[in-house]
């Protein structure tokens, strides 16, 4: 009896160690690329960049879209990346800018002078940051959850008491 329960507090303590790995992960990468997308908007040179769909092949009845941006560098350089910018966003930058829907396409792009493939796309309000932020959130939830259910294995799990009755009006 005693060797089974030993056996399932294992099983749990490996699921929510993989748990806590995964958010550990997703929370670094996260902020590994918002660190590399602030330094581009501080440091990266300036240039205007044209999206395009790069998706080919779309079956009928599907609507498919692969942003592509293509845009030159100061030394004359044409250069084509992936931005890892939502679809959603490009069509929220002309409306939110006051820009006209003839120039939508044209877009800033910041790019790394030495590796110009490592470059983003700056759109207003810096929206390009809000995937960061909820991926960022993401891995902290992960986190959360992993570290309140998380058992070490012949230790009995506490429950988790959350007491708000100070806040109570009286």
């Amino acid at each position: 009896m005693e060797n089974e329960q030993q056996q399932v507090l294992r099983k749990e303590a490996l699921g929510n160690n993989a748990i806590r790995f995964i958010g550990i992960l997703c929370f670094l990468f996260t902020l590994l690329s918002c660190a590399g997308a602030v330094t581009l908007d501080l440091i990266g040179k300036k240039a205007i960049g044209k999206v395009s769909n790069a998706a080919i092949n779309c079956p009928p009845g599907k609507t498919c879209w692969t942003g592509k941006i293509d845009f030159t560098t100061d030394k004359g350089e044409q250069i084509t990346f992936y931005p890892m910018t939502a679809p959603m966003l490009f069509d929220f930058d002309p409306f939110l800018s006051g820009r006209s829907y003839e120039e939508y396409g044209n877009y800033q792009v910041r790019y790394f002078a030495p590796f110009p493939k490592f470059a983003k796309v700056k759109l207003v309000y810096f929206l390009e940051y809000s995937s960061q932020v909820l991926g960022c959130c993401f891995g902290a939830f992960m986190l959360l959850i992993a570290s309140a259910f998380s058992t070490k294995p012949g230790k009995e799990r506490k429950p988790l008491v959350i007491d708000l009755s100070k806040f109570r009006n009286k």
